[in-house]
Formats: C-alpha cells, sequence, structure tokens
C-alpha cells in the first residue's frame, strides 16, 4: 500500500457582503469610487440580499431622472450586476435577524439586510454608506476597506 502525502486543500477565499452604494459605484461613473473597483477583482465570493439590486437600480433610476445617465446605461448597469455571479440571499430570510437588528441599533430594516448576511457568514461587508459602516462596526462586523 502507497503512503499517503499530505493532503492539499487550497484556500477558499472570505466571503465579502456588498451594499447597494456598492453596486451603484460600479456602475455609475462616479469620481469617488471608494475602492469599490477593487472589489471586482477580488477572488472573494461576494454575498448580497436580493433586495440589493432594486436599491442599487433605484439609484441609477435616480441618476437617470437628473439626466446624469442614459436608459441604456441604466439597463447595461443591471445586465452588469446580474452577470457578476454575486450569490442573492432571499430578504425574507434575513428580517428575523435583521429586524432583531434594526431594534437594537435604532437602524433601518434594509440595512440591517446586510449586517443580519455579514454576521451570518461571519463575513466583512463593504459599503461606502458611513451610517452603515458605524453600525457594522457597533455589532462587530468587520468593513472591508
Amino acid at each position: 500500500m502507497r503512503g499517503r502525502g499530505p493532503r492539499y486543500t487550497p484556500a477558499i477565499a472570505e466571503p465579502i457582503v456588498v451594499d447597494a452604494s456598492i453596486a451603484y459605484l460600479w456602475f455609475a461613473n462616479e469620481p469617488d469610487r471608494s475602492g469599490a473597483d477593487e472589489l471586482l477583482e477580488t477572488d472573494s465570493p461576494l454575498l448580497a440580499p436580493d433586495l440589493m439590486a432594486v436599491e442599487a437600480t433605484n439609484a441609477w433610476w435616480k441618476k437617470l431622472r437628473r439626466h446624469e445617465m442614459e436608459q441604456t446605461d441604466v439597463e447595461q448597469a443591471v445586465t452588469n450586476l446580474r452577470a457578476l455571479g454575486i450569490g442573492w440571499t432571499p430578504s425574507a430570510m434575513l428580517l428575523p435577524s435583521a429586524a432583531r437588528l434594526a431594534t437594537e441599533l435604532g437602524h433601518p430594516v434594509y440595512d440591517c439586510l446586510y449586517l443580519a448576511l455579514a454576521v451570518s457568514y461571519s463575513a466583512p461587508i463593504a459599503t461606502a454608506d458611513k451610517r452603515l459602516r458605524q453600525a457594522a462596526e457597533r455589532i462587530g462586523v468587520r468593513i472591508r476597506t
């Protein structure tokens, strides 16, 4: 019988929870990108509540209404966001934890969906939202910079 050599287990990159403020920056052509582009090049899996796609699209729609984006730009941003391979979690599954966090933190439930997801995976969160960063820090969720 041949001896077994050491087993090699490839390292799995830690997931990162991304919020709508980051997704918005990926495709909105803003000057301050807050490190958003670096997340597109990471080996880490990106995770988000499914509400994130709605929030990001709404932000692009607001740019369209201000004549800062064209309809085709919004459509392309939506297509590109969907093609990124983000691991979408149904928001309804996160609601019990998000509601508890919202109550504890005095912070909106929709933001707490991201925090609940980050807590469930022990994952850092990437956000350009100062208030969400502060809420994350209050509960010990790491911030991806």
